[in-house]
């Protein structure tokens, strides 16, 4: 698990969604907007987590794990 998994992970926790999603899901949707996510500030990253989040809810699995897999994850 990588450094952005790990904080996905208990980011989701905290805000009571643990295991909502798989967070190489997440952090797919969020470097959609983000190539970089270590820029992005506590309060931003939880808000980016939440939005990616919905998104990997909004559609199918399959797409989001397509997404993961063209970024590497």
């Amino acid at each position: 698990m990588n450094h952005n998994s790990q904080m996905i992970r208990e980011t989701m926790a905290r805000n009571g969604h643990v295991a909502a999603a798989d967070p190489r899901h997440v952090e797919a949707w969020m470097r959609l907007e983000h190539g970089c996510l270590d820029g992005l500030s506590r309060q931003r990253f939880t808000e980016e987590v939440a939005i990616a989040v919905a998104c990997v809810a909004a559609g199918p699995q399959a797409q989001s794990e397509a997404l993961a897999q063209s970024m590497g994850l």
